[in-house]
């Protein structure tokens, strides 16, 4: 951010909250807020500006960073991360891409490429319903995470059940052997 960006966040944070007491001249005080938000990208200071004046009647330095801060990381939860195109065995410049990945969406830029996705679970015939394939799952232990028989599927250590999906893999393929 520039100190000219600054200075314009300092009157819009001037404007929504009088009880801040800025000085009168804002070219000051943002010269003294300028140090404190350099670093940040000027469209989220102003949304996080905004944000905060919604909510509170004092915006601080500090208020304005944690709030970029919880922008950036609800931008990497709404958006799958992709894996990078470089080779995961050269760690170095897989590394370096995951992170220029990371950053780029953090910074509201979109990234072209295929997201990352959980492995597709066996191919079933066509003809059979998500309910058969829980039936017939539920027949059998599962390997995955040890449910006994009549028992549904869990999140191994969690021991929440399984809601997007009858059961594991590795237990519809024990329950159905080609």
């Amino acid at each position: 951010m520039t100190t000219a960006e600054t200075a314009r966040l300092v009157t819009l944070i001037a404007s929504i909250c009088p009880s801040t007491h800025m000085e009168e001249t804002t070219e000051t005080t943002a010269k003294n807020w300028h140090p404190l938000l350099a670093d940040l990208d000027a469209a989220d200071a102003h949304e996080a500006v905004i944000r905060l004046g919604r909510r509170r009647h004092h915006i601080a330095a500090v208020d304005i960073r944690d709030e970029v801060r919880a922008i950036r990381e609800e931008r990497l939860a709404r958006d799958p991360l992709p894996l990078p195109d470089a080779d995961p065995d050269d760690p170095r410049r897989y590394r370096a891409e995951l992170l220029a990945i990371v950053t780029a969406i953090a910074s509201g830029q979109r990234v072209e490429r295929a997201p990352t996705s959980p492995a597709p679970p066996p191919h079933a015939p066509a003809d059979r319903s998500r309910n058969d394939l829980r039936v017939r799952a539920l027949r059998v232990p599962c390997p995955w995470c040890k449910a006994a028989p009549g028992h549904p599927c869990t999140v191994p250590r969690l021991g929440i059940p399984l809601k997007n999906a009858p059961a594991h893999a590795s237990r519809l393929t024990a329950a159905d052997p080609p």
